[in-house]
């Protein structure tokens, strides 16, 4: 969810393949449903991290900068709460809990959609992407208006190789966030694989409007 384009990949790879350990047992709070932005939650748990570094803590703030499309800070804050949470026994007993957390966070509140992000990225890490493709489904069933739950849902049906489906929801996204470059970026990258040239180059060009997303394709300059 590296440069803005692998952080979209890196990022959504807690949303859909790739970048850093869960951690189990995010504090209760309110629960986050559809058409409301999370940005409010951002302040105090930053606080709460630059007090006391709990991973937890650090992981939740990962994740709703993640819904928000803040991707670069996302990142950073993950890369945070791996140093923290290291490898091996740790690691799997920590999907496990928030697996089983966010499961019951979710049948207290169907419409938690914090809990269902929880839930979708935890299951991918440790291997179950059925969850993940289903949770994700609901979350954008529930919240359609959000650029970003398109672009994890599209990613996973990438990894899917869902050409349709997957163009279909990253068109969906650029239509929601016209200014967002990495999911430009990444429309660009799967209408090139389909063959639509002159779309690709389109979607590029405006991909790489992003500086950062730029110098990071090209020159590998994390942000």
């Amino acid at each position: 969810m590296t440069g803005t384009g692998s952080t979209c990949l890196r990022l959504g790879s807690l949303a859909a393949a790739a970048c850093a350990v869960l951690l189990a047992g995010a504090p209760p709070s309110a629960a986050q449903h559809g058409g409301r932005s999370w940005r409010p939650l951002i302040p105090g748990l930053r606080a709460q991290v630059a007090a006391h570094p709990d991973p937890e803590v650090a992981f939740r703030l990962a994740m709703v900068y993640a819904h928000e499309g803040m991707l670069v800070d996302g990142w950073h804050v993950l890369k945070q709460v791996d140093r923290m949470v290291g490898r091996g026994a740790r690691r799997t007993q920590a999907e496990r809990a928030i697996i089983a957390s966010a499961a019951a966070a979710i049948k207290r509140d169907p419409r938690d959609l914090l809990a269902r992000y929880s839930l979708a990225f935890a299951s991918w890490i440790a291997g179950d992407h059925q969850t993940a493709f289903r949770e994700f489904q609901e979350i954008t069933r529930q919240d359609p208006e959000n650029a970003m739950n398109h672009g994890y849902l599209g990613y996973l049906y990438a990894t899917r190789n869902d050409a349709k489906n997957t163009i279909a929801q990253w068109e969906r996204a650029v239509r929601l966030d016209p200014s967002n470059s990495v999911l430009h970026y990444m429309l660009g990258a799967a209408y090139s694989r389909t063959g639509r040239s002159l779309d690709a180059a389109r979607e590029f060009n405006l991909a790489y409007r992003d500086r950062t997303l730029y110098n990071y394709l090209t020159r590998g300059e994390e942000p």
